[in-house]
């Protein structure tokens, strides 16, 4: 597929994203001053002086740290937090010293004398140097990483037209700060939507986007198509939702005006949220990290009881200890999902077109006690350590999932929703009751309507909750078969 006219393409597994880059200048700063203030405080010795003396000149010398940042932090209003703008973000940081150090010094000496004077020195400018320091290698390191592609935004446009070219020039103005459209997605003709517009090219129709966000790692979609279509906008989304991108809408030369802090910035153009990538940034590494320390803590936990399944296994019936089986994962992709067998082999359903039902005879002896106390999804683990799957998340479907002539996908709007994150070994429907076949519309509907809930409101203490939730739901069997 071809790529527009402004692609900086670099090896996407380096790139950062400008918020990502925000979070670790402004905290690698942080932490160096930190560094600065205690490695300062520790020479100077003031860690064995008497409590209320120590104690002071440390509440001091933080509530001094807080006034300094709060006057030295880069101004709003941009990408990349002001780091872009050269050496204007160390020339801030040199105002703010300028400004407090004579503050404190002026009532310190006059109080204490020049001796004091000299320690508030000794324990403050390390710290405020070091920030200076900091903010000169950011900002000279902006300019190379933005150049090679290592630090930026990518964006497409869904949409052609006026609406596009508008929005566009906004995003032009923003190159120096990283963001790159890499192209447009428009249904109309060349006439209504040119082939290229401000240098962006259109890669194809609004089919092609889905498509082309699968192979490419955009970060956010912005559509240029009028509010008042809402029909359209709708019919757009329900071929987007299962992808983990952001959608904003440009509100361009439609007439509403809203309240400042309805719209979300990108530099001077106003967008409105009508999708949020789930688990962004840290918070996808903090879900990464807790799924490898507990999956292998788990693994090596259960391991035994599991090579003792996949004997029972092998004497209880002819086939192999295990079934893979491909199923949905993250952005509705094919992954291979393991289980323990608990089918006759002969019987096996590969493609999950029919669910197991109560008394199923297709279902071996040690299958049933398996399934009935969800041990059959053990080896899953593999899947969480491999990264296909998560701990916690919405259970993996079988592709095109149904049950008989039941199809999911079509009964439930925003089904595709629920492949925004990956699947889960157990999940928020499964800890509430719903689990089993699915027999109804409504029961698809309400499972879905769990796994959204999940994804809108996920936080690390929501996964240890269910986990913690899940030994009991599987304990009372409920539902299982």
């Amino acid at each position: 597929m071809a790529s527009g006219l402004d692609v900086v393409p670099p090896p996407a597994r380096l790139r950062l994203q400008p918020s990502a880059f925000v979070m670790i200048a402004d905290r690698g700063e942080a932490t160096l001053m930190l560094g600065a203030f205690v490695l300062s405080f520790w020479h100077m010795g003031l860690h064995l002086a008497p409590l209320p003396v120590g104690g002071a000149w440390l509440l001091a010398g933080l509530a001094l740290f807080w006034a300094f940042r709060a006057c030295a932090r880069p101004r709003d209003g941009s990408i990349l937090g002001g780091y872009e703008q050269g050496a204007r973000p160390a020339r801030q940081a040199l105002r703010a010293a300028a400004i407090i150090l004579p503050l404190v010094l002026g009532p310190v000496y006059g109080l204490f004398g020049p001796q004091m004077a000299s320690k508030v020195i000794v324990v403050l400018l390390p710290a405020m140097a070091l920030s200076l320091l900091w903010r000169l290698l950011i900002g000279g390191a902006v300019p190379p990483l933005v150049r090679r592609g290592r630090l930026g935004l990518w964006v497409a446009i869904l949409g052609g037209g006026r609406e596009a070219q508008e929005t566009l020039q906004h995003l032009r103005a923003l190159r120096g700060q990283g963001v790159h459209c890499l192209g447009m997605f428009d249904d109309r003709d060349p006439l209504r939507s040119p082939a290229i517009v401000e240098g962006v090219v259109k890669l194809g129709g609004i089919a092609d986007l889905p498509v082309f966000l699968r192979r490419v790692p955009l970060d956010l979609v912005i559509v240029t198509i009028p509010p008042a279509a809402e029909g359209r906008i709708l019919q757009i989304l329900s071929t987007l939702w299962a992808l983990p991108v952001d959608i904003r809408l440009a509100p361009s030369r439609t007439g509403l005006m809203y309240r400042p802090g309805t719209y979300r910035w990108l530099g001077k153009l106003a967008l409105l949220d009508l999708f949020d990538r789930p688990l962004r940034g840290q918070d996808a590494l903090i879900k990464r990290g807790f799924d490898l320390v507990l999956g292998a803590f788990l693994l090596g936990l259960v391991g035994p009881v599991m090579a003792l399944i996949a004997l029972m296994i092998r004497l209880d019936s002819a086939g192999p200890v295990f079934f893979c089986q491909m199923r949905e994962g993250l952005s509705g992709e094919p992954i291979r999902v393991w289980k323990f067998r608990t089918l006759q082999h002969h019987a096996a359903d590969l493609a999950g077109a029919v669910s197991v039902t109560a008394d199923d005879p297709r279902v071996t002896r040690v299958g049933r006690v398996l399934r009935r106390y969800s041990l059959d999804e053990l080896p899953q683990i593999f899947n969480v350590l491999g990264g296909s799957m998560s701990l916690v998340g919405p259970r993996p479907h079988a592709l095109h999932a149904r049950n008989g002539d039941l199809e999911f996908a079509p009964l439930v709007q925003r089904y595709g929703a629920r492949h925004r994150v990956k699947p889960g070994m157990t999940g928020l429907a499964q800890v509430k009751g719903f689990r089993g076949p699915v027999q109804s519309p409504e029961e698809i509907r309400d499972r879905v309507a769990q796994d959204i809930d999940y994804i809108d409101t996920w936080s690390i203490l929501l996964d240890l909750r269910i986990l913690l939730m899940t030994l009991p739901a599987v304990v009372s069997g409920k539902n299982a078969v």
